[in-house]
């Protein structure tokens, strides 16, 4: 009975048009739906790979674990389906006692030929060398060689590092700039820089290791028969390295957690835009972190005309700025003439003196803007168990800067979010703009 409901199917599955196979694979709505789409018939496999495998997620040091099944004996790989690499953290034990692990690198990045978005969450450097750089010579290679290939090269486009530690910033500036005129996407969140609080013994310590491991690496299986490839890909990097970072693709932009003494956002925007007309043409979505990095005046000029969402993130913002320093909370939004969205998030109602400030801030930044094009105003503030994160007073003084000529007949929404405790006093709070129904609460 079973092989006849199984033969059944698959005679109805067989006289279906490939389109609507694929439309029903392509609407299925979560992974378990793909796995069982995967087990009707091998036609139905084939489209369901490009879903079922197009993100993998591995741990420094796991790479070894999994090249098996994504460079297996099939006809169609499964790492040929996937797009987009997370490595996460790893135990520094698991990570010590790795052998060869360049060569399991360089195995994974031969095994994942199509991938375009890296995510890589608390790694260090360990995790950089082998698999972020394999990718990245990947692509130099690939560009070099891209009048002999009958298609466009697969370039790495979207790329997160998110509380990577590394020695210092030149770790990761080195490594934008072999990728920068590819890149699409970029997130930097958290770094941690290492070079001045680690013990020099333990520096030492780890590079001899690294040398050791280069070195175990370039000999194969084959007795007294070396293989340079480690070494030259070092080398081949240099070589390959262009002389400045080109970042005149990117559309998205995200910097978010600087804190302490691993500074970063400066130096990335000054590589970004070094000049207010640097070419930025296709930059639409900024994200930064409050207070503004110095140096964001120059990006506004240099993508004003393009940026048409900015996002500040608050979360890190726990200090009140000194008040002989209050020029570093201000906003200047003059040269953003293409904004329609701005967004404000993670304000703390206490202290209140932090939530005054990033008011102070975004408000400075409104009074400059000079533009109808403005729609969505969006501010989110953490929970402050009833009470107000602004005076009646500064909410006034909002609700009259958001009635100004030019904002009246372009802005559509205010969203407030966290505040719903005082939604009562939004009458007192901001008459002009309840009037006009455009609040909107969000829980």
């Amino acid at each position: 009975m079973q092989h006849s409901t199984t033969t059944n199917m698959s005679r109805f599955t067989k006289s279906l048009p490939i389109e609507i196979v694929e439309k029903i694979i392509d609407n299925a709505p979560d992974g378990q739906t793909f796995i069982a789409c995967s087990l009707v018939c091998k036609e139905w496999l084939f489209r369901c790979r490009f879903y079922l495998f197009q993100r993998i997620s591995l741990r420094a040091g796991d790479a070894g674990d999994v090249l098996p099944f994504l460079s297996g004996p099939t006809q169609y790989k499964a790492g040929a389906f996937t797009h987009s690499l997370i490595v996460t953290e790893s135990n520094p034990e698991l990570l010590s006692n790795q052998k060869n692990s360049r060569e399991t690198g360089r195995k994974l990045v031969s095994a994942l030929p199509n991938v375009r978005e890296i995510q890589m969450f608390g790694v260090t450097e360990w995790a950089l060398e082998r698999y972020l750089d394999g990718f990245i010579l990947r692509d130099l290679r690939n560009r070099e060689n891209k009048g002999n290939e009958a298609r466009d090269p697969v370039l790495l486009e979207d790329l997160t590092l998110s509380d990577v530690k590394v020695e210092d910033w030149k770790a990761v500036q080195e490594r934008l700039t072999r990728c920068s005129d590819s890149l699409k996407c970029l997130r930097i969140s958290s770094l941690h820089f290492i070079a001045g609080s680690a013990d020099p013994s333990i520096r030492e310590k780890q590079a001899t290791e690294r040398l050791q491991e280069t070195l175990d690496s370039a000999i194969t299986d084959e007795p007294h028969k070396s293989n340079r490839q480690p070494v030259d890909d070092f080398v081949e990097l240099e070589r390959l390295t262009p002389s400045q970072a080109s970042f005149t693709n990117i559309e998205r932009l995200a910097l978010e957690g600087e804190h302490g003494g691993s500074r970063f956002a400066n130096s990335l925007l000054q590589e970004i835009a070094p000049t207010p007309t640097s070419p930025l043409p296709k930059l639409t979505v900024l994200e930064l972190f409050f207070p503004l990095p110095s140096h964001t005046q120059v990006l506004f000029c240099a993508a004003g005309a393009t940026i048409n969402e900015l996002t500040i993130h608050c979360n890190t913002f726990v200090t009140a700025v000194d008040a002989s320093n209050q020029s570093r909370v201000k906003m200047d939004f003059r040269h953003l003439k293409a904004l329609t969205r701005f967004s404000v998030v993670g304000v703390r109602v206490f202290p209140s003196a932090t939530a005054s400030q990033v008011f102070g801030g975004f408000l400075s930044g409104l009074k400059s803007y000079m533009y109808s094009k403005l729609k969505i105003l969006h501010l989110s503030y953490k929970a402050g168990l009833g009470q107000s994160p602004h005076t009646i007073d500064q909410w006034n003084e909002l609700d009259e800067v958001l009635s100004s000529p030019h904002l009246t007949t372009s802005l559509q929404s205010l969203e407030l979010n966290g505040i719903m405790s005082i939604a009562s006093q939004m009458s007192r709070y901001l008459p002009n703009a309840r009037e006009r129904r455009i609040i909107r609460l969000i829980s």
